[in-house]
């Protein structure tokens, strides 16, 4: 909200002369520059003015209308000059000093800027425009609380002052004063009652402060008053999504999305918003848009599974499908329109290769077309010919879905028996090099139904073949199960360790997690960037927060295969990201996919938390998630991580709740009972016997965790090595003995509304206590885990 100002010594007096120019034709050339520049001829105003300055080389504000012109084409840096050269000839110019300023601010030169606006403060206290610019620099340095100290002064200066109303209404959004926000908000719409912005923002207090009713009503005013008010039109929609009316928010986003297909924080945001969200039916543009969002690799494909799953089951295909893999029947043995219809649905076919098929239903039905796949292929006999009626992009689409899944469905004996003859004579055929491995992408496919094509003898011959070579539906299984499996085998032996591993849980977790890296991904949700000034001030209210330096350090204790590393370094780009894991499959599947994203900001290593003490070094913010519960102690690795936080740093913590985890309790039991190997083939074994299980049985509620559906994530549940879970009283013991203060849960929009309604108290939000009451209610709040956020006391 700040601008230029013209200097307002603007006329001389009339007998002025300069000693070494003409004082009067300086001041009638500026005079002409302000009226071409009111008229719109920026090129005139500029011949003007620079002829001013060579009449009057020590006028000052032939300089600063000058510096106001070239500002405003673009030229920053001749600007400057021009008002260093207004307040060299005028050192008490307030209003060059504040131009100064405010071109410092637009470089980004945030301590000169800061100078500047104060330099101009000293020299005219009555200065609402100068204090505003301060602040606006304040806040760009993160010292938000001096910023709405400096547009408190603008206000009490000039009581009328729309911007610097706006500018403390969102600043005071932004530090949780949501009541100073509302209130400064209404006083701009009494000053100006059209102002869409000042009723956008008014809805955006009100919604933080549950006022849903209101905030609509906020919102919907914006929009009348600026219908293509893309802000308002979104927050409304995650209002009405957050008040139970989805279809009207989806149908918003969605509408939002293809009218700006490219608009990344848009889709980012739809996407969020599908999160559990199916319908069974959906017009041509929602399934366009559905379809580009599951080419996005910046659109989480967890948060579209049930829209997508729910979209396809809800045709005729998915029944004749379904009927045919309950009877054991053959689906392909008569070509039914839909079903050919199905095998060819682009949807469909973008998301199997991507995305987690978390629906029961669906594993069967697919894991009945891979068998009937599989057995008309050994009908056809011969190792290079094609399905006439299966498409091979089906094939390979299915192939990659049982990749990403670390062929999770169960195969029974003669499938196992067919597919391992299959494998035998492709290997013999790779070996004795006797054929072209391009002719043989069908029987490869197959193949890849059943077990990743890098554990093929001889499938390094694969890759002698440029990757165009191959079709294109066939590709991307030569990049993900051969390319990509080479690339993490590179990058493991360059990842350094930085601690011994010999503690004796810490090796038996170790061994798990190299066979089942934890877990596999392909996308990630774009954050919004921040910085961790601003996540202190969202934490800690009214807390003074120091500026670190940059780059900010950042440990991530347990990084895994890198997604939660990858959103830190998104979120926060001016950090510093040391990523610690004890498997060395983990960490190289993270450093891969950090490549890929383009990513330079972490630093990958092998390392025990339980040894991290020995590290001389200290960190702004530590994350430890989902790692501290299969440690052998605990309390131990987390005394180390407390250790290493800068005196005002942040830790987030991720811990199982023994109350929302009993089903998996169950599950572990049964597991255990079945006796079974730490194998793909004893994983498939005890998720199939659980599958099976009569309807109703307590431990097949384990089947409502998305981590089900994976071999690596269902052994991380079911099959763990190790784990311990928590109750909330437990963790606030954990906080008082380490000495640090709980700052409050991660969770749903919903969760939240829910809890508040249940506790009012706007202080309850920090109250262990009072989230334990909350989850006595409602066991199922975090069957996740205790997501939360403390520091030092």
């Amino acid at each position: 909200m700040s601008f230029s100002i013209r200097n307002l010594l603007r006329r001389a007096p009339a007998d002025a002369l300069a000693p070494d120019g003409d004082r009067r034709l300086a001041q009638e050339l500026v005079d002409r520059g302000i009226a071409a520049e009111t008229s719109g001829n920026t090129a005139k105003a500029l011949r003007c003015y620079r002829k001013a300055v060579e009449a009057d080389p020590r006028f000052a504000p032939a300089h600063m209308n000058l510096g106001i012109a070239l500002q405003a084409a673009g030229d920053l840096t001749a600007a400057i000059a021009s008002y260093e050269r207004a307040i060299a000839a005028d050192p008490e110019y307030a209003s060059a000093h504040y131009n100064l300023a405010l071109t410092y601010l637009k470089c980004p030169r945030y301590s000169e800027a800061e100078a500047g606006f104060r330099a101009a403060l000293r020299l005219r206290g009555n200065f609402p425009e100068a204090w505003v610019g301060l602040a606006d620099t304040l806040e760009a340095l993160g010292r938000d609380e001096e910023a709405l100290s400096a547009l408190d002064k603008a206000i009490a200066l000039r009581g009328d002052y729309v911007g610097a109303l706006l500018n403390s209404t969102a600043l005071s959004h932004k530090l949780g004063r949501l009541e100073t926000a509302v209130a400064n908000s209404r006083r701009v719409l009494e000053l100006e009652p059209d102002n869409f912005l000042a009723h956008c923002r008014l809805g955006m207090s009100l919604q933080n402060l549950d006022r849903l009713s209101e905030a609509e009503g906020s919102y919907r005013r914006a929009l009348a008053l600026k219908p293509d008010y893309l802000e308002a039109k979104t927050n409304l929609a995650l209002l009405l999504k957050a008040d139970g009316r989805t279809h009207e928010a989806m149908q918003l986003l969605f509408d939002l999305v293809a009218n700006e297909p490219t608009n990344t924080q848009l889709r980012g945001i739809l996407g969020g918003a599908l999160h559990g969200v199916g319908f069974d039916r959906a017009g041509e543009k929602e399934r366009n848009v559905l379809l580009s969002l599951c080419m996005d690799d910046n659109v989480s494909m967890l948060s579209l599974n049930t829209a997508i799953v729910e979209l396809m089951k809800g045709g005729q295909a998915f029944q004749v499908l379904q009927q045919s893999a309950r009877r054991g029947e053959d689906p392909f043995a008569e070509i039914v329109p839909a079903v050919a219809a199905f095998l060819r649905e682009p949807l469909l076919l973008a998301a199997l290769p991507r995305m987690p098929i978390v629906d029961a239903a669906m594993e069967e039905v697919l894991a009945h077309m891979r068998r009937c796949i599989l057995f008309r292929f050994e009908a056809l006999s011969g190792l290079e010919v094609t399905d006439p009626v299966v498409p091979a992009e089906f094939i390979c689409a299915l192939a990659r879905q049982c990749f990403f899944s670390g062929y999770a469905f169960f195969a029974h004996e003669n499938e196992l028996q067919r597919i391992a003859s299959a494998r035998k004579a492709l290997e013999e055929m790779l070996k004795e090099r006797t054929v072209n491995p391009r002719t043989l992408e069908s029987s490869l496919a197959v193949a890849a139904l059943y077990d990743s094509l890098h554990t093929l003898k001889a499938c390094e011959c694969l890759l002698e073949h440029p990757i165009a070579d191959w079709s294109e539906a066939f590709r991307p299984i030569v990049q993900e199960q051969i390319k990509n499996r080479t690339r993490e085998r590179e990058i493991a032996m360059q990842i350094a360790s930085i601690t011994a591993i010999d503690d004796a849980i810490s090796l038996a977790v170790r061994a798990q997690y190299e066979e089942n890296p934890y877990p596999r991904w392909v996308t990630v949700p774009s954050p919004s960037v921040g910085t961790v000034e601003n996540l202190s001030r969202s934490l800690r209210p009214g807390h003074e927060v120091r500026v670190h330096p940059r780059p900010v350090p950042i440990l991530i204790a347990g990084c895994g295969t890198g997604i939660q590393s990858i959103r830190v370094a998104q979120t926060y780009p001016d950090s510093e990201i040391l990523a610690v894991d004890l498997s060395l499959a983990s960490l190289a599947y993270a450093a891969r996919m950090t490549e890929r994203f383009g990513i330079a900001n972490i630093t990958y290593r092998q390392g025990d938390i339980l040894k991290l003490a020995n590290l001389d070094r200290s960190f702004a913010m530590i994350e430890c998630v989902g790692v501290l519960h299969h440690l052998d102690d605990p309390m131990a690795g987390w005394r180390v991580l407390v250790n290493l936080l800068e005196p005002d740093g942040l830790m987030k913590i991720a811990l199982y709740s023994e109350k929302a985890r009993s089903s998996v309790r169950a599950a572990r039991d049964f597991a255990r009972s079945l006796n079974l190997p730490l194998t793909p083939e004893g994983i498939r074994y005890c998720r199939h016997a659980i599958i099976n299980l009569p309807e109703g049985h307590p431990v097949k509620e384990v089947m409502h965790f998305n981590d089900f559906f994976t071999v690596d994530e269902f052994r991380d549940m079911v099959m763990h090595v190790h784990e311990h879970q928590f109750t909330l009283p437990g963790i606030a013991g954990c906080l008082d003995q380490l000495g640090l203060q709980f700052l409050g849960l991660e969770c749903a929009a919903t969760t939240r509304k829910r809890f508040r309604e249940m506790f009012p108290d706007s202080d309850a939000d920090n109250k262990l206590e009072a989230w334990h009451q909350f989850e006595e209610i409602h066991p199922e709040t975090f069957r996740s885990m205790y997501s939360f956020w403390c520091c030092r006391k």
